[in-house]
């Protein structure tokens, strides 16, 4: 009969703990936390050494990620290019992104997604 008792005692604790880790997965949906865009983001044109193009940041990633777009314009015959980084980073590092050769920054900017 003792030892009926502890094994019973025993399965209830540990029934306990599991209902209490269950109620915990419950409160927030049993998902992943969510993601958010990132905040506090700056961009800019950027110009080392006579290059031309755009450098984007963010303070905080939130879980998001975000890189530097820029629309550059030919000199030749103006035609408008978006260009786009290729990597997309977190909280703090730079993106930079450049125009083609023989064109210029017209716009800088930030792109950001919830990933």
């Amino acid at each position: 009969m003792k030892k009926r008792w502890s094994i019973l005692v025993a399965s209830g604790a540990v029934a306990a703990i599991l209902g209490a880790q269950g109620a915990a997965s419950a409160a927030n949906g049993g998902a992943a936390p969510l993601k958010s865009h990132p905040s506090g983001c700056h961009y800019e044109k950027y110009t080392p050494d006579g290059s031309q193009g755009a450098r984007a940041w963010c303070n905080k990633s939130n879980g998001g990620h975000y890189r530097a777009i820029v629309v550059c314009v030919r000199w030749a015959n103006g035609e408008r290019i978006d260009r786009e980084a290729l990597a997309w980073k977190s909280g703090g590092k730079d993106s930079i992104v450049f125009c083609p050769p023989e064109s210029f920054t017209e716009t800088p900017g930030v792109m950001t997604k919830a990933s």
